[in-house]
């Protein structure tokens, strides 16, 4: 197999000075007289990474990781030892490297874009790929100094994502990502290892390790000390901690408490909502259990729209947030009916909760096929939290696989409208939606990012973009829009509004010029929240009609949505 990384007989040493004035003295000094002392950092490293590989690096802090990295991307030289890379390598080492806090992320992006080997011209073909990604949103055209962490990690991703490296490395930085963030990079990393994508990743994440790695290194005072399968080198690595631990005599106790509860993060497209999560004993909603009770934790859902192939999965998470256990009806072989608009699906796992004592929260969706990866209606993460108590039998810890039963029931909503339930979950919609303002916080899926046309914030529809607004006593919705010749030069272009999944009217773009549609309600959507969805009856591809590299599917261009 090919090689896409060869390291022969690497080292480094780092000269060590105790006083400033150390480094001075040795450079006025005659020939042969040290002020410094060496610290090797790597010592004979070799190492042959195939080309379409996955290489996880692990190591204590100190063992030399960071260093080999930055030698491989070339922001280091070694002191003895060659490398040898073959194919285009991009790096994501400390995290905002090559930023300038002063300019906006925009400018930000052509700045390290170009560093990366970008032209400019490559730049323009990949910046509405980079703004997609990177969800920024008007965040985009401010200073990158009032970015948070985690904004700066996801324009940094971005940028490297799409550089299309051979060889991409990748140093902590998925650590600082929120949930959603870290979810949409690792389907990046797998989509990069399906096209051949060679892969060397650091991380203290045993289970990142074990799902994006094939093999793994450890190293251990500069040097390595084991190669093999992932589990295998981070069994080695925890015996070594443990070990070190001990020889040091070193034992902290550490008192943490589960903090209060933040709001719930609602995402997906909302064809379903999740309305109720309750954990049961006896049939008695409760927040405290015994370990080894049996419980059932009840799963409610209403949809707003037509889900054919609805999934519901639960998943428990300790106090650090790491996923000890998770299921669903479709991993259960249990399927569910389809679901039309109004209709309410409440699901029960029943389980023994053979759990150690400690903190835990649930996290529950409502998607379609296998995981919340593809098509995902509502995730709302870390929905309910509660405490499990030790038994009086026996004392354990850890974690343990758990028998489920699965059962479920589906009947129509009653008391609960699609209106009250959104206007619960999210609060009162406004009446209008611009893109240079926070309202355009109320789009949600089928949306790209904002953009500049004639000096005016506007942004591109998919198949189906979908806001959430409250309607007028008249009843009627202005929808200011154009489109791109290709979809509207001959042949007029209609574009349908859906009101909680059904279609309530279609209007017709005339011409790719700026038009205000104005579509009609019916009178039970007046006055009222609801969720809308525009979809154009044809879209494009730019890369299939133009020479460019966009290979976005665009329907029409909005400039504002306003209910009269």
């Amino acid at each position: 197999m090919t090689s896409a990384v060869t390291i022969t007989h690497l080292s480094k040493r780092f000269r060590v000075y105790d006083r400033p004035l150390d480094r001075l003295k040795e450079w006025l000094t005659p020939r042969g007289m040290s002020f410094h002392w060496a610290y090797w950092a790597l010592r004979d490293i070799n190492l042959t990474v195939p080309r379409g590989s996955a290489l996880g690096i692990v190591g204590a802090n100190g063992a030399g990781k960071s260093t080999l990295l930055k030698i491989l991307c070339g922001t280091l030289s070694p002191t003895t030892g060659s490398i040898s890379v073959h194919g285009r390598i991009t790096g994501m080492l400390e995290l905002g490297s090559g930023f300038h806090p002063e300019f906006t992320g925009r400018q930000n992006i052509f700045l390290n874009a170009r560093l990366l080997g970008l032209s400019d011209a490559e730049i323009h073909q990949r910046l509405p790929r980079i703004l997609e990604f990177a969800e920024l949103g008007e965040f985009i055209d401010h200073p990158l100094r009032i970015f948070s962490t985690g904004m700066v990690l996801r324009l940094g991703f971005s940028i490297a994502a799409n550089v299309e490296p051979d060889i991409l490395i990748i140093d902590e930085a998925l650590a600082v990502g929120d949930a959603y963030f870290q979810h949409k990079c690792i389907q990046y990393l797998r989509r990069f290892r399906q096209r051949g994508g060679t892969l060397l990743f650091v991380s203290h994440d045993p289970g990142a390790v074990k799902l994006l790695c094939d093999e793994a290194v450890l190293l251990h005072q500069g040097s390595i000390i084991r190669r093999g399968a992932p589990d295998e080198v981070l069994d080695y690595y925890n015996a070594l901690i443990a070990r070190r631990t001990s020889d040091d005599a070193a034992f902290r106790i550490e008192h943490q408490h589960m903090p209060s509860q933040p709001p719930i993060q609602h995402s997906g497209t909302f064809e379903a909502l999740l309305s109720r999560i309750e954990i049961l004993v006896n049939n008695i909603p409760t927040r405290t259990v015994v370990s080894g009770d049996e419980v059932t934790i009840e799963v409610e859902a209403t949809a707003l729209a037509h889900v054919p192939d609805p999934t519901v999965g639960i998943s428990l998470r300790d106090r650090l947030g790491y996923e000890i256990f998770g299921v669903n009806t479709y991993t259960l072989h249990h399927p569910l009916d389809p679901l039309d608009a109004g209709d309410r699906l409440v699901v029960r796992f029943h389980f023994p909760c053979n759990i150690g004592p400690g903190d835990y929260s649930i996290t529950a969706a409502i998607h379609s096929g296998l995981d919340h990866l593809t098509a995902c209606y509502d995730w709302a993460d870390r929905f309910l939290a509660f405490k499990v108590l030790p038994a009086s039998d026996n004392y354990h810890r850890g974690v343990a696989r758990l028998p489920v039963h699965v059962s479920s029931t589906r009947a129509r909503a009653t008391s609960t409208t699609p209106h009250a339930l959104l206007e619960s979950l999210f609060g009162r919609a406004p009446s209008s939606i611009y893109f240079d303002s926070p309202t355009q916080q109320w789009t949600f899926g089928g949306w790209y990012p904002t953009e500049l046309v004639d000096n005016i914030p506007v942004r591109w529809t998919k198949r189906d973009a979908v806001f959430l607004l409250t309607t007028g006593a008249s009843g009627q919705i202005l929808v200011e829009c154009a489109t791109d010749p290709a979809l509207c030069a001959s042949h007029p272009l209609d574009i349908t509004l859906f009101a909680n999944g059904l279609p309530v009217h279609t209007a017709t773009l005339q011409g790719p010029t700026w038009q205000s549609l104005v579509f009609h309600l019916p009178p039970d959507l007046r006055g009222i929240m609801a969720r809308f969805a525009l979809r154009p009856a044809r879209t494009f591809v730019p890369a299939h009609v133009y020479n460019t590299a966009d290979q976005r599917e665009l329907g029409i261009m909005v400039r504002r949505i306003v209910a009269l």
